[in-house]
């Protein structure tokens, strides 16, 4: 018979030491043997970090299920399937999860609100991560998730902890250590085990583990052997923990760290250790919460994936052990006798009162209400601002507030990825690409924002770039749709249109979820004039993400095609409400506003893009175009002066030029511009001539807005 105990732990030491199809191979067998919902959520934790998500979710879902661990794996299982109604109804409602899933609540919140999010009742997913985000301020994903939905967060309302629904690291330790009821399993566990090691840290108390043996001790041998501080799941010494995240320098603790005990002494010296760290905790939370000068709350000490559940007969082994009776709450203060047992502890042992209160006196301070102390939540405020000024294109903003950041964090890949983006949502394509370029050279695997680079280089005409990286990027991963979005764009630039479709359709068949590659693969399409396709193609990538301006963008264009300027007005603005900042996007506006005959409005349109933009040749070529269908072509003539000197082999500026001394009586000036026009680009020249000049037709490469 299999004893269900040590087996559990055996999976989990395997699990944390990436051996998962040995653990997958145990747990089939403690499975077998003891068929409970434990050991069925102990599996298909296997089967699921094992990539054998179908197995975990077959498993699991033919199980009646109220382990809230289980729901939330069977609910992960769902996702990743697309099971999105099964993962609904193991999870229940956002009240239902912040009830009764204790400390998994906010990550529980976050996956439901990506299913309310791919289920577009993104009012409910709002309300989910805003949740989640008061349980737990330390969730990012959750953060940026809702920036990206458009929704207003304060990040510094947002990245602090919150005293009526959080508590962080000391509340942990303290309802652990002073409960008597797992004091008492501690001590129970020890003395039935002679072959145990009795050291106590703070790693296998805070976890809630049993105390694991180092070295055999056979009933022969009795000589008093030294013991060593080890965890099945930890495979290195405890980890020590800096004051300035607000711990105590709990290694330093003779309390805590008793290095040797004998099995002579092993009864005497465990209530003695316990009665101290009850002691010591008493200290933890004078310090924390009592007046005065006090230490910042920071992170917990490392728990192993082991937590025991209550029962005082019985335990179990489950990783990141979520009752529903375990939630983020303030402790309470000490009453009187702890303090004055505390007091009595401290006066016995000077030395460690003496090291506590130098920590005191170092540490910043810290309550409830302020968060000042916690390094973390201020570096995530700080990051938070910048990113939600992205998030809401307000780049010039966002790329002052990330350089603000501090020198290793600004360094980072991540940050100088954002302010990449930055200037690319500004189309300062040039100084992105060479952003980008560094980050490649230094961190040659990462693929994040790989595609926006890509993109970059189309708008640049870097052909040999492009087709490097997209060579790259497919080598590196084939099964990586952002590869095949680089390759895409790259035989887009060689005008090789049919392979750069195959390859955006294997982008976005590879992650059907990426509003991006449906984007780009519908301005292919509109490319190859296969406009149905194209705008299925946007709309797929507007209703995965509602504010991709790109989509809107594209359809935009699409109906400027077919002349359908209302419609096209209609959509632009939509991008526009998402991107004011845009000077292509306005561009498109005034173009069909001119064509709507809103003459006036057409040219303050395009003013306010040529002030928003000004190295931008589009606009200043669209402001010109419009100018002479106003009946100004002097007005144009500067315009058209300065696209000259900065692209003097732009075909359609001197067509343009052209016609502008036409209109002026310049007939010999006409000629030598049309002239012009026509060795520069022959069989493009005749067909705009033909059709006449419109310049919403008019683009050899159709441009994509940034």
């Amino acid at each position: 018979m299999i004893v269900q105990e040590p087996t559990q732990v055996i999976v989990w030491d395997c699990l944390n030491n990436y051996e998962f199809d040995n653990a997958v191979f145990l747990a089939e067998r403690l499975h077998a043997e003891v068929a409970s919902e434990e050991t069925a959520f102990l599996l298909g934790t296997c089967y699921y970090r094992a990539g054998r998500v179908n197995e975990a979710h077959h498993l699991l879902q033919n199980i009646s299920l109220t382990l809230p661990q289980a729901r939330f794996l069977l609910a992960k299982c769902s996702v990743e399937l697309k099971f999105y109604k099964d993962a609904e109804l193991a999870l229940g409602t956002k009240d239902t999860v912040a009830a009764e899933f204790g400390e998994q609540a906010p990550y529980a919140l976050h996956l439901l609100a990506k299913i309310y999010n791919i289920t577009e009742r993104r009012t409910k997913a709002a309300e989910a991560l805003r949740k989640a985000l008061s349980l737990n301020p330390f969730m990012w994903k959750s953060f940026t998730q809702l920036c990206q939905m458009g929704e207003k967060v304060d990040p510094h309302s947002v990245f602090q902890i919150n005293n009526t629904e959080f508590t962080f690291g000391v509340s942990t330790l303290v309802n652990l250590v002073s409960n008597s009821e797992n004091i008492s399993f501690i001590n129970s566990n020890i003395s039935n085990n002679t072959n145990l090691n009795s050291n106590v840290t703070p790693n296998n108390i805070a976890a809630r583990t049993p105390i694991t043996m180092s070295t055999s001790i056979t009933p022969e041998t009795q000589a008093p052997v030294k013991r060593t501080v080890h965890s099945v799941f930890s495979g290195m010494a405890p980890i020590p923990f800096s004051p300035s995240f607000g711990m105590l320098p709990m290694e330093e603790s003779p309390v805590l760290y008793s290095s040797t005990l004998t099995d002579a002494n092993e009864q005497k010296a465990i209530p003695k250790i316990v009665n101290s760290l009850r002691a010591h905790v008493g200290q933890l939370k004078d310090a924390v919460f009592s007046p005065g000068p006090r230490c910042t709350l920071g992170p917990a000490p490392r728990r192993s994936s082991r937590l025991f559940s209550n029962n005082n007969s019985s335990y179990s082994v489950k990783e990141n052990n979520k009752s529903p009776s375990r939630k983020f709450v303030t402790p309470k203060s000490p009453s009187r006798k702890n303090k004055q047992r505390t007091a009595k502890n401290i006066k016995s042992n000077p030395e460690t009162n003496e090291r506590n209160k130098s920590i005191e006196t170092v540490t910043p301070t810290l309550t409830p209400k302020s968060t000042s102390g916690v390094p973390l939540l201020n570096l995530l405020r700080e990051l938070g601002d910048a990113y939600k000024s992205l998030s809401f294109l307000d780049c010039k903003t966002a790329i002052k507030q990330f350089q603000e950041i501090s020198p290793k964090q600004l360094a980072s890949p991540w940050v100088q990825t954002m302010i990449a983006r930055a200037h690319y949502e500004l189309a300062q394509y040039e100084a992105a690409a060479k952003i980008f370029a560094e980050i490649r050279k230094q961190y040659p695997n990462r693929t994040e924002g790989m595609d926006i680079y890509s993109t970059c280089l189309w708008h640049l005409q870097r052909e040999a770039q492009l087709s490097a990286l997209a060579q790259e990027l497919v080598e590196l991963n084939r099964n990586d749709s952002i590869a095949w979005l680089a390759s895409g764009n790259c035989f887009s630039l060689h005008k090789e249109r049919e392979t750069a479709l195959k390859f955006f359709k294997r982008a976005v068949q590879i992650d059907p979820d990426a509003a991006y590659a449906h984007a780009l693969l519908g301005h292919e399409y509109a490319v190859a004039e296969e406009t149905d396709k194209a705008l299925s193609s946007f709309r797929t990538a507007v209703s995965i993400d509602p504010r991709n301006y790109v989509a809107w963008f594209g359809i935009a264009t699409v109906y400027a095609r077919q002349e359908r300027w209302k419609a096209s007005e209609v959509h632009i603005r939509r991008a526009l409400a998402i991107h004011p900042h845009s000077g292509v996007l306005r561009c498109q506006l005034g173009l069909a506003q001119a064509a709507l005959g809103k003459m006036d409005r057409a040219l303050a349109t395009l003013e306010r893009a040529v002030s928003l933009d000004a190295e931008n040749p589009l606009c200043r070529f669209h402001r010109a175009s419009v100018l002479l269908r106003a009946g100004r072509p002097q007005d144009a003539l500067g315009d058209l002066h300065h696209l000259k000197n900065i692209a003097p082999r732009e075909s359609l500026v001197y067509y343009l030029l052209g016609k502008v001394h036409n209109k002026l009586g310049n007939s010999h000036l006409a000629l030598m511009h049309f002239s012009w026009a026509t060795d520069l680009d022959p069989k493009g020249t005749g067909a705009h001539i033909k059709e006449g000049f419109d310049p919403s037709k008019q683009e050899d490469t159709p441009e994509r807005s940034s």
